[in-house]
């Protein structure tokens, strides 16, 4: 795994933020405070107040500029009128995280991480990251190499959710996949073939669901790694889900079986 992982290069090590809810979470989170937000002349959101309070507590320059210069800078239109140029996202130290997710094993709050095999698509790793935070997961490991990082258009998939959920890449997933496994994470891994139901694991258990990325699913020995594989049913004639879509539907059913857990110990999962 890797040691140390530092801010993702750029321009003075900064980057563009654009979007309401990820400008909205980065101010609240208090991480990546902006100089200066521009917002689009005429734009009409009602968080915009919010964005501007925040902004005027925090002692944020807030300008107008012509909607077509924002088009510009963020190179798309998607941007909600909103935009600021802000820190560049820094990864989570591996070894903290791990620590960190170690040390929840036996709690009340057992470990949920998320490990990605190899996801490229920005907007699926962003979908993911907000789906994560939404469930409670504890952190999410990507690939050092050859797949997405945390970048603009991430950040402005995750909606917010960039702020919150720890990222952290690896080395080398199948090592990573050991050491989870040595400290007691039991690793589940997705596949179409498996012969388990993703509902028929005990979610409650201390756990990192591992996920493919677009195309290849999970690489062989990444998949040989894992403590068992579980499926999604698929009763259609399509035979793969998006991988932001599968994350959603087992994080959740992880959430699930701990608030049944929660609510009720004795109650069948």
């Amino acid at each position: 795994m890797k040691k140390r992982t530092p801010a993702r290069p750029g321009s003075a090590n900064q980057e563009l933020l654009y979007g309401m809810n990820p400008l909205l979470e980065a101010l609240r989170a208090g991480d990546r405070i902006p100089t200066e937000i521009v917002l689009a002349e005429g734009a009409r959101d009602e968080r915009l107040r919010e964005l501007i309070e925040l902004a005027r507590t925090r002692n944020i320059t807030v300008k107008r500029a012509p909607r077509t210069t924002i088009d510009r800078a963020v190179g798309n239109t998607n941007h909600q009128g909103v935009m600021a140029r802000v820190a560049a996202a820094r990864y989570a130290d591996a070894d903290d995280l791990l620590a960190a997710i170690v040390a929840r094993v036996g709690s009340k709050k057992e470990p949920l991480v998320v490990v990605l095999d190899g996801v490229e698509d920005p907007r699926n790793l962003g979908a993911i990251l907000r789906t994560s935070e939404c469930a409670g997961v504890d952190g999410v490991f990507i690939p050092e190499r050859r797949a997405a990082g945390l970048t603009d258009a991430v950040a402005k998939a995750a909606a917010g959710a960039m702020e919150h959920v720890p990222v952290s890449r690896a080395t080398n997933l199948s090592r990573l996949i050991e050491e989870l496994k040595e400290r007691n994470v039991w690793v589940v891994g997705t596949v179409a073939d498996a012969s388990m139901n993703y509902t028929e694991w005990d979610w409650t258990r201390p756990s990192a669901v591992v996920l493919g990325g677009e195309g290849a699913g999970l690489h062989r020995l990444v998949r040989e790694h894992c403590d068992v594989l579980v499926r999604i049913p698929l009763l259609g004639r399509i035979q793969s889900l998006n991988v932001s879509v599968a994350a959603g539907i087992v994080l959740y059913e992880a959430l699930r079986q701990r608030t049944v857990a929660t609510l009720n110990p004795a109650a069948p999962k």
